[in-house]
C-alpha cells in the first residue's frame, strides 16, 4: 500500500442486501429466511439475494434456474423496481444533507466526499454515523459504511464490514497488513472472470497483486485494466468524488416468461410500461422527447428504434402512442421476443418547461398527476390504465 495518506475523507454507504431488504421489511414472513428477488423464474436472473440466501452459494446475476436448484427452499418474488427507487430517492436525499458532493452508484450505494465537514457534522465518524442512523429511522433499512481516504480504500471498507458494519480503512501499519490478506476479489474492477485468472496464475490476496509488475499482468489482462489493478492493490486512487448528475433518460423493460409474436399483448405490455415510465418521469420532476423502444429476440438478437417527440412530455397515452408506431417497425414474423424495453430520454425538469393549460398534452399531464397520488395513497400496483387489467405481464 504505497498511497493510503490522503487529507481527503471519503464515506462510502452501500444498502446491504438493497431489493432483498426491502421485501423482507415490508412482509415479515419473509425475515430470516432465503429470500431471492429476480424474474422470471425460469430464465430470469437473481437481482437480490438475502445474506440468508448467500450462504447457499446465491448472488447476483445468476441465473434463477440454478438458484432454485441450489436452493429449493428458497422464496423467490419478483422485482419492484418503482418500489425500490422510492427508497433509494429517500437515501439519496439523506447524503445531501451531509456533503454537497455526492456520487451516487446505482441505486444502493454512494459516495461522499466530507472533507471540510468537520465543523458543521464532526468528524468522518461521526457523519458515517449520523447516515446510518438517518437511513435507518426513515426507511427500516440498514446499511454499510465504509471510510478512508480515498474511493476505493472507502469502498473496501464497506465491504469488510458488511451487513450494518461501519470500517475505518487507516494508513496503519496493522490496516495495511489487513488489507493485504484480504482475497484479491475485494479489489475494485475484479469481476468472478478476472478473479478466476488471477487464481489461476497464483494470486490470490491483494497483497499477492500488489507486487505483480504492470507488465505481467497486461499479457492477461490488457493495459487498463492491468494498471487499474495495479494501482488499487496499492492503494493508489486519486479519482474525485463527481456529484450527482440528473439522468439522461429513464427506461423500464421486461423479460417474457415465454416467447411471444402477439401484437395485442405487445401493446398491453407497452401500455404496462409506459404507465411505469410516466409514473418516474412525473415522480422525479422530468418530461422528456426522445422515445426508445428495446426489443430481444428469442435467438437473442437485439433491435433498438427511436423517435424524436413533438413536444417534452411525461404523459402516459404520449408515450404509448409513439411506442406503438414503433412497434410496428419491430419483425413479428420470423421472430418471438424475449424482452420489450421502453425508455424516455432526453430529459428536462419540468419546472423549467411551461405548458399550455388548454393543451391535449396538458391533459395527459393531468391524468398522471392523479394517477400517481392514487398510486401513493393506495400502493404503486393498486391502479392500472384500462387495458392492462388481467393482462399484466410477468416481469
Amino acid at each position: 500500500m504505497e498511497n493510503c495518506s490522503s487529507s481527503r475523507k471519503i464515506i462510502h454507504i452501500d444498502m446491504d442486501a438493497f431489493f432483498a431488504q426491502v421485501e423482507q421489511r415490508d412482509h415479515p414472513e419473509y425475515k430470516n429466511k432465503p429470500l431471492i428477488v429476480g424474474g422470471p423464474l425460469n430464465r430470469g436472473v437473481i437481482s437480490s439475494a438475502s445474506y440468508e440466501a448467500r450462504k447457499f452459494g446465491l448472488h447476483a446475476g445468476m441465473p434463477l434456474s440454478r438458484a432454485k436448484r441450489l436452493c429449493p427452499e428458497g422464496i423467490f418474488v419478483t422485482v419492484d423496481m418503482e418500489k425500490y427507487l422510492e427508497e433509494s430517492r429517500k437515501i439519496r436525499q439523506i447524503f445531501f444533507q451531509f456533503s454537497p458532493l455526492v456520487e451516487i452508484v446505482g441505486c444502493d450505494e454512494g459516495f461522499l466526499d466530507v472533507t471540510g465537514c468537520e465543523k458543521l457534522f464532526g468528524s468522518d465518524l461521526e457523519i458515517a454515523k449520523k447516515i446510518k442512523g438517518k437511513i435507518y429511522e426513515q426507511t427500516n433499512l440498514t446499511s454499510s459504511a465504509g471510510i478512508g481516504p480515498n474511493k476505493f480504500l472507502a469502498k473496501l471498507a464497506s465491504n469488510m464490514g458488511k451487513p450494518n458494519g461501519l470500517t475505518v480503512l487507516e494508513n496503519s501499519p496493522e490496516m495495511i497488513e489487513k488489507i493485504r490478506r484480504l482475497p484479491v476479489s475485494y479489489v475494485w474492477g475484479v469481476g468472478r472472470v478476472t478473479c478466476e485468472g488471477l487464481n489461476s496464475m497464483g494470486i490470490k490476496t491483494i497483497g499477492d497483486l500488489s507486487k505483480i509488475p504492470v507488465e505481467i499482468l497486461k499479457a492477461r489482462f490488457g493495459q487498463s485494466l492491468s494498471k487499474f489493478m495495479n494501482e488499487m492493490s496499492n492503494g493508489i486512487d486519486d479519482r474525485e468524488v463527481i456529484p450527482y448528475q440528473e439522468p439522461k433518460s429513464i427506461g423500464r423493460e421486461i423479460t417474457f416468461s415465454k416467447d411471444i409474436d402477439n401484437l395485442e399483448t405487445l401493446k398491453s405490455v407497452l401500455l404496462f410500461l409506459s404507465q411505469k415510465l410516466s409514473l418516474n418521469l412525473h415522480s422525479n420532476g422530468y418530461k422528456g422527447r426522445i422515445l426508445t423502444i428495446k426489443i430481444r429476440y428469442s435467438d437473442f438478437k437485439t433491435f433498438t428504434k427511436r423517435i424524436t417527440l413533438k413536444n417534452y412530455t411525461s404523459a402516459i397515452f404520449d408515450i404509448y402512442k409513439s411506442s406503438v408506431n414503433l412497434l410496428k417497425e419491430v419483425d413479428l414474423l420470423r421472430k418471438k421476443i424475449r424482452l420489450l424495453g421502453l425508455s424516455v430520454g432526453g430529459l428536462k425538469s419540468s419546472s423549467m418547461l411551461e405548458d399550455s393549460l388548454f393543451n391535449e398534452e396538458y391533459k395527459g399531464e393531468k391524468l398522471t398527476d392523479a394517477i400517481e397520488k392514487i398510486s401513493d395513497k393506495y400502493g404503486e400496483n393498486r391502479l392500472t390504465v384500462a387495458g392492462i387489467k388481467g393482462k399484466k405481464p410477468h416481469k
